[in-house]
């Protein structure tokens, strides 16, 4: 069962789509045990394939104004479930990632933490890419894909998770 690691929402199960492949435990309380000490003030944060929203609900959880994106009917339907049993507040953006980052880059909007879980199935570093070109990340701030573990960036920070890994790109 996949539940809120911490904050407001701490111990709230999450319902997860067929299709979602959430982030373990343990790596996401790494990754915000890092992003509490990193960003005390919180800030914006963006969470691209959001799934069952295991990420970006800890994020609002921790006290971050976050925006989810999901392209999944299913996976939006439940979000908006787990919003609601979680209490908190987010934004649910229901757009495929690729149409999403050029409209949120031609409206202007900035994140403090860009979080990208995409299908393992795609190219994922052509994701990311696409990710860092869209500028979204405000100065200071983080560009974050999780990967399987095999898979190594020419760039960034690494930090390995039993079968998974984080890059971590400062803007």
């Amino acid at each position: 069962m996949v539940r809120i690691l911490g904050g407001k929402a701490k111990g709230v199960p999450l319902k997860v789509p067929a299709s979602a492949r959430p982030s373990p435990v343990r790596l996401r309380k790494a990754l915000f045990d890092h992003l509490r000490l990193r960003y005390p003030k919180r800030g914006r944060f963006l969470d691209l394939y959001a799934g069952s929203g295991a990420v970006g609900l800890e994020a609002a959880s921790e006290g971050f104004e976050a925006t989810l994106v999901e392209k999944d009917q299913e996976a939006v339907a439940l979000l908006k479930e787990n919003l609601r049993r979680t209490g908190l507040r987010a934004r649910i953006v229901p757009l495929p990632v690729e149409v999403f980052l050029p409209e949120a880059k031609a409206r202007g909007e900035r994140y403090t933490v860009a979080f990208m879980a995409p299908p393992y199935p795609m190219d994922l570093v052509q994701a990311f890419q696409a990710l860092l070109e869209s500028g979204l990340v405000e100065k200071g701030g983080l560009y974050i894909l999780q990967h399987p573990k095999d898979l190594h960036l020419p760039f960034g920070e690494r930090r390995v998770y039993g079968e998974n890994a984080l890059t971590l790109v400062e803007a």
